[in-house]
């Protein structure tokens, strides 16, 4: 093919010296809006990239990969525990209870989620314990009424660390009655999962929460967090993990939802933000196609009398249409491929370029995010890059029809 006809008229075309110039002004306006176009694409996904790995990362400091609970009375869930330990996929396995509970100090009220934790245990599945900023983690012991605050919910009721802080629970008494369950809670420590999510979120210990639930035996009430080797595949992991429970526990039914689930809307608003930017970004490769068609269309008008003679010689309609393709997609290639490597080299560099700007426009304790990431993905350089040379090659279609379809007659008719 390289050798073809059309591929060598339509090249030497796009290369023939002119004013001393290898390649037409036009032409090089038209590779520079496609490889800006394909540049500031990959780069600006790779930013995406990057802030979504870190929101992800910071959701599930205190939301669990997976979690699994019981239809019913769960009263055999630490065999459970060792029976899914067993499996290679799983790394840690906690239990807790979720609750909602009242939290009231000094005329200040917050309705919050309370998680009933088994601190050993919950080490094993999440990095709170990492993340405290006043008293640890291991201060949370069974019968002493402690309490763990989120930053902003500790914010909110102005608690500090040895504050007292009163917990109110509702339940429903055995006639249908509705009585709420006061406890005094001391604050032993407050963590900063450096998001919003979580970040009002309050831990006591498993064994203290029987009391708020006014229950002898937490069992029914007990379900089973997960940590797994690659958050990507928790969903899988999750399911199999059912599976088996069900298999080994057959007077049980099991359900599980992973993180992209309890956490859907977050993520997918994020993926569809992440797609209409792509499709805003293309419209600057269109405009480079734009230029293309320009081009194509006055190469045409100066090259009629070659058409003429091509077509006296014999050539055909897709001759001609071939010689004008082939040079507005080599034009898109170079453009593509120019713009595609630009691209993964800002992008594999783009924390240490946006360094010294960061100083200047984004301290570090001014936004949730204070650091721009990058993470590049293949994925997205071969579907912009695909989408580029197609968008490239659609251009050229249009003029090239047009000069399939000149007369040769009429052009030399006044040569």
């Amino acid at each position: 093919m390289l050798k073809s006809t059309p591929f060598l008229i339509g090249l030497r075309y796009l290369l023939a010296r002119k004013n001393n110039r290898i390649i037409s002004f036009t032409s090089l306006i038209s590779m520079a809006g496609l490889t800006l176009g394909v540049l500031a694409i990959i780069v600006v996904l790779s930013v995406f990239n990057g802030s979504q790995g870190i929101m992800r990362d910071r959701t599930l400091i205190t939301v669990p990969h997976g979690n699994i609970s019981a239809d019913s009375d769960f009263s055999s869930w630490q065999q459970a525990t060792t029976l899914l330990r067993d499996t290679p996929q799983i790394e840690g396995i906690a239990p807790y209870i979720a609750l909602e509970a009242l939290l009231s100090r000094q005329g200040y009220h917050q309705v919050t989620e309370i998680k009933a934790i088994s601190p050993a245990d919950e080490m094993t599945v999440s990095t709170i314990a990492e993340n405290m900023v006043q008293g640890n983690f291991e201060s949370l012991v069974p019968g002493e009424n402690r309490i763990i605050l989120g930053r902003v919910l500790a914010t909110n009721l102005r608690l500090n660390l040895g504050d007292a802080v009163n917990l109110i629970v509702p339940v429903i008494g055995g006639n249908s009655s509705l009585k709420l369950n006061m406890h005094r809670f001391t604050v032993s420590g407050v963590f900063d999962p450096q998001f919003t999510i979580g970040s009002e979120l309050a831990l006591i210990h498993l064994e203290d929460s029987a009391a708020l639930l006014g229950l002898e035996d937490i069992s029914d009430t007990i379900q089973l967090r997960l940590r797994v080797s690659d958050p990507d595949q928790a969903a899988g992991i999750i399911a199999s993990s059912v599976e088996l429970l069900e298999s080994t526990f057959t007077d049980h039914q099991f359900s599980g939802r992973d993180w992209s689930i309890t956490e859907a809307s977050l993520f997918s608003a994020l993926k569809m933000e992440k797609l209409l930017t792509w499709f805003m970004l293309m419209m600057i490769v269109a405009i480079g196609a734009f230029n293309i068609v320009s081009t194509l269309v006055m190469v045409v008008s100066e090259k009629k009398a070659d058409i003429a003679i091509l077509r006296t010689m014999g050539a055909s309609d897709k001759t001609i249409m071939a010689i004008f393709v082939v040079q507005g997609t080599v034009v898109g290639i170079l453009g593509t491929i120019a713009g595609a490597a630009a691209g993964v080299f800002i992008a594999t560099n783009f924390t240490a370029f946006s360094g010294a700007l960061e100083q200047l426009l984004a301290p570090a304790d001014l936004y949730v995010i204070s650091a721009l990431p990058a993470k590049l993905q293949s994925f997205d350089v071969w579907v912009t890059c695909c989408a580029a040379l197609v968008i490239s090659f659609l251009a050229t279609l249009y003029p090239a029809f047009k000069a399939s379809q000149i007369l040769p007659a009429e052009v030399l008719r006044y040569e």
